[in-house]
């Protein structure tokens, strides 16, 4: 089969809807043939899919379940480590620690960074699905 025979045979799967006088492509052959040889968790919701590479076939509702509670381990991950004000009155005796810290080991620490919510929660993900 050549190029030609392969895109008219695509082409022929295409389903189509009728809306009004017009008919509207409701799949997409194509859209499969670029994944890599695997399992594959694929969401459908209105406006969106969402395609995630690396489902172990004997975990693939738990996986599917943590995806779907992402946003709400975002939260409960937030409500965990809630900060606290950025401008807190220290003692004179922290401020000399933390002075002495800030010349030890340099300006960098001036400002501390966290990992978003969103890399936390993709690690507790990665922890619920590892395999023993």
């Amino acid at each position: 089969m050549n190029a030609q025979q392969r895109i008219a045979q695509v082409e022929s799967d295409i389903l189509y809807r009728k809306v009004g006088k017009r008919y509207i492509p409701v799949n997409d052959p194509n859209a499969y043939h670029g994944l890599d040889e695997g399992y594959w968790l694929v969401k459908v919701s209105p406006g969106c899919t969402s395609i995630r590479q690396c489902v172990y076939p004997d975990r693939a509702e738990i996986q599917a379940a943590a995806h779907k509670k992402q946003d709400k381990l975002m939260e409960i991950v937030r409500k965990a480590g809630e900060a606290r004000p950025q401008k807190i009155k220290l003692t004179k005796e922290e401020h000399k620690d933390w002075t002495a810290f800030i010349k030890k080991h340099g300006a960098s620490f001036h400002v501390l960074c966290y990992p978003s919510l969103h890399e936390v929660t993709e690690k507790i993900i990665e922890e619920l699905l590892k395999h023993d």
